[in-house]
């Protein structure tokens, strides 16, 4: 007889007795844990008795009933006395049962946009077991060696020194994500990644094989005893509507395929085992949840279909790191440490925020940053474009709808971020109806879904846009509410003309990123033209050049003519604004002729004297006024 403690939202609780070998959990009466409670389902999950076993199964979904065992989300999944299944709001400890395994894999990290940045506590050394005294050990007989039953994860016997890491089976999360995060070619990384599977579970064949042309059903890495069989078409063609593992029968094989999704979108690659090896719940999960990091690190690093032969010049990193998010945001100067210091102050509030900045500032990447020092960081970043659909489109991406043809409902974009962050690009591009549904999202914590029925919805919204909103509320096409709700806390991104001194690093970090040249390897007047330009497209303009000039040239010497015609014209380039008086205009000429002068003579102020026909004491005057540098670039280190 299994003893279950139920308890509800309020603190109160009871101890229940089931003696079934199916136990059915859910809101209605026919139930054995009859469970009331907000977001629990009428049959909402099962548990399996199989002798000394017991399964939990997962039977109903929808948004806000999602099942967690211990605090991860499970859909199946073994138990032991002493978990935790959290259903809703009402939470079921099993106080007796089978004894936890001493060799269950940890539970695997929650799956969305800042997946890997719970892999840090996973690449922390494991505490080395307990040996067994030879004090300790019986006098009659030596123990032999434990055996480890087919299908389960257990540790293996001692071995070697140099494959103790490769056979310790007790956690295989650290080693499977110090081979994600190798900056090796992707398909490189796939193999180590096989090799690395069969080398610590009873796994012993597997593939992973492309969905996507060109290499539709090739197999990119395997390693597989005897004869890969083929995918036929109408696998393939399933394979594109399935978003849970399922079992296939290829040239008389029984396969297990696993869906390999990029961060949402549809599934490019299938992994495929032989069914009879992932019979064990654990083992199951742990191949899913394996199957669904590859695709996550496969979005990370590049936009190509999976499996596709080559390799750019260097890998792109993942978009936040592990260890400190702020280190993505380059540079040191003082304006992007001001906004460090905001980011780190406002990262836990649970108030919305508002990024405004201008056109390749880097909104989205402060939006993920912070995202990724947030207390949220364990679930979902969900990004929406505002001005990537029609209305009706934009509302059904974020609530879900039932598409003509789809065998399942798709749920809503809205629902996916429950519990983490949702991102609004261009938030003052919303249509009216959007806009009234993110009103009650920010006032009430609700949302009307389709249907009718009105679902809470845990999110923090971070909204973007490149223009200030005031306008837009001042002729009537943003909400003022809205905007007031939106705003509570707001950050204002700096330009690059405006962090100039950050140009340097910014170069260093984005020749590892696309294998251009480092700041070192620009000449004096290259450096002064690149540190003289204004920059309108702000970090993603300096970004292009970089890829133009790692296609072009290379990682070698940069000249002057190097560069692109824009950085070396002699023509005066003049912002004007309607609020400039004739003043600020000449003031903005001088400047400009100044800066001109000065990076010619790079620097020399007694020839730019003479060239601007002023006394060497004058230009020194104003160049002070304007705060115009010297360039005389300095290599870091002199």
């Amino acid at each position: 007889m299994l003893s279950f403690e139920v308890r509800k939202t309020g603190g109160e609780s009871e101890v229940r007795k089931v003696h079934r070998d199916v136990i059915h959990i859910g809101a209605s009466t026919g139930n054995d844990l009859v469970v009331r409670a907000r977001g629990v389902l009428g049959r909402h999950a099962r548990i399996s008795v199989a002798g000394e076993e017991l399964r939990l199964e997962v039977l109903g979904s929808a948004p806000g009933s999602v099942v967690t065992l211990n605090g991860s989300i499970v859909k199946t999944a073994a138990l032991a006395a002493g978990d935790r299944i959290a259903i809703g709001e009402a939470t079921i400890t099993l106080l007796n049962g089978p004894a936890p395994n001493p060799n269950r894999m940890a539970a695997p990290p929650p799956r969305g946009r800042d997946a890997l940045s719970l892999a840090a506590a996973a690449l922390a050394p494991l505490a080395p077991a307990p040996s067994l005294s030879p004090a300790n050990a019986p006098a009659a007989v030596a123990a032999p060696p434990a055996m480890v039953p087919a299908g389960r994860l257990a540790a293996a016997p001692v071995e070697a020194p140099h494959r103790a890491e490769e056979r310790s089976t007790r956690d295989p999360w650290p080693g499977f994500f110090k081979r994600l995060h190798r900056p090796v070619p992707f398909e490189e990384l796939l193999q180590e990644v096989t090799a690395y599977i069969a080398s610590v579970t009873p796994v012993h064949s597997l593939a992973f094989v492309s969905l996507l042309p060109p290499n539709e059903g090739e197999a990119i890495a395997a390693l597989w005893k005897g004869t890969l069989p083929r995918l036929s078409a109408g696998t393939l063609a399933e394979a594109r509507e399935k978003a849970t593992p399922w079992e296939v029968t290829e040239s008389g094989a029984r396969l297990r395929a696993f869906p390999v999704p990029r961060p949402g979108g549809e599934s490019v690659g299938l992994l495929l085992v032989p069914a009879e090896t992932v019979f064990d719940p654990t083992l199951l999960d742990f191949v899913a949840h394996a199957a669904a990091a590859v695709g996550f690190v496969h979005g990370e690093r590049s936009e190509a279909a999976f499996g596709e032969r080559g390799a750019s010049l260097s890998p792109v990193p993942f978009a936040v790191p592990l260890e400190d998010p702020l280190a993505l945001l380059v540079g040191g100067s003082l304006a992007l440490s001001n906004l460090k210091a905001s980011l780190s102050r406002v990262a836990s509030a649970r108030a919305p925020i508002l990024l405004v900045g201008d056109v390749g500032s880097g909104k989205t990447l402060v939006a993920e940053t912070l995202h990724a020092l947030s207390p949220r960081r364990s679930r979902p970043l969900v990004r929406v474009s505002a001005t990537a659909a029609s209305p009706q489109a934009l509302e059904e991406d974020l609530l879900g709808a039932a598409a003509a043809g789809d065998r399942r409902r798709r749920v809503g974009r809205l629902f996916e971020a429950d519990g983490g962050t949702l991102l609004v690009e261009e938030v003052g591009d919303l249509p009216g109806p959007t806009q009234a549904l993110l009103f009650r999202l920010l006032e009430a914590r609700e949302v009307t879904a389709p249907g009718g029925r009105t679902v809470p919805v845990d999110v923090r919204v971070i909204g973007t846009t490149s223009r200030p909103l005031t306008r837009a509320v001042e002729d009537g096409a943003f909400r003022d509410d809205l905007y007031f709700r939106l705003s509570a806390l707001t950050l204002r991104l700096p330009s690059l003309k405006d962090r100039k001194e950050d140009i340097p690093a910014l170069l260093d970090a984005l020749a590892a990123r696309h294998g251009g040249p480092v700041a070192e390897h620009f000449d004096v007047e290259a450096m002064n033209a690149l540190l003289n330009y204004q920059y309108p497209g702000n970090v993603r303009e300096l970004e292009n050049e970089v890829r133009r000039l790692a296609a072009q040239i290379g990682p070698g010497a940069i000249t002057l003519a190097d560069l692109d015609q824009k950085f070396s014209g002699e023509h005066v380039e003049l912002a004007l604004k309607e609020s400039d008086d004739l003043k600020e205009i000449v003031e903005k000429v001088e400047r400009q002729v100044i800066e001109r002068v000065m990076r010619k003579v790079r620097g020399n102020q007694s020839l730019g004297a003479r060239l601007l026909n002023i006394s060497r004491g004058s230009l020194i005057a104003k160049m002070k006024e304007y705060d115009i540098k010297d360039f005389r670039y300095l290599k870091r280190g002199d």
